[in-house]
């Protein structure tokens, strides 16, 4: 089901997260796949918890095959943004986004279980399909971005009646996207 350049890329980043100590979940395109239909992407997106050491480490902890900056993780840390990491030996770039402490994705990283990745595929931590369509829609609320659309349709068109369809209202209505959710259910014919 997924490349086994993105399931070496993971493991090799979820390893060195792993040494620091520092919290994540799959995200993105990647889990909007996994979760419903395919979606391509040049890139995997992992939510993290990182704090400033725990940036400084990770820099220092990476194999060599990833391209970093250290100040570029660190600021990240600092500002509840993202940093980018280049796989040189795969090709793949990995963004990492800084999560704020904020409820909604205190609870999206509460919720995160670990996933298969394919037969053989080791495991790893994922958003869950109600989390990656309300990231999907938040996103989406700014950019307008067809792809944000796209994704989370994909997910609500697969999973349909077993998404937890209380869980994902109160959410909407809480992150101000409840008619883009009710859009995207309609869109669905869920």
């Amino acid at each position: 089901m997924i490349e086994n350049a993105l399931v070496d890329t993971l493991s090799a980043t979820v390893k060195a997260l792993g040494t620091v100590g520092a919290p994540y979940a799959v995200t993105g395109s990647v889990a909007s796949t996994l979760h419903g239909e395919i979606c391509v992407s040049a890139d995997v997106d992992l939510a993290v918890r990182l704090s400033l050491e725990q940036a400084r480490q990770l820099a220092q902890v990476l194999p060599s095959r990833f391209y970093r900056s250290e100040n570029m993780l660190v600021e990240a840390a600092r500002r509840c943004t993202m940093a980018n990491l280049v796989d040189m030996t795969t090709g793949l770039k990995v963004d990492l986004c800084v999560l704020p402490s904020q409820p909604f994705y205190d609870r999206v990283m509460q919720r995160s279980r670990p996933l298969s990745y394919g037969a053989d595929a080791p495991e790893f931590v994922t958003v869950t399909a109600e989390d990656i369509i309300l990231m999907k829609l938040l996103w989406r609320k700014e950019s307008r971005s067809q792809k944000q659309w796209d994704n989370a349709l994909g997910v609500v068109r697969v999973q349909g009646h077993r998404l937890d369809w209380k869980y994902l209202q109160d959410q909407a209505v809480a992150l101000e996207i409840q008619n883009d959710l009710v859009a995207l259910r309609n869109e669905a014919h869920v």
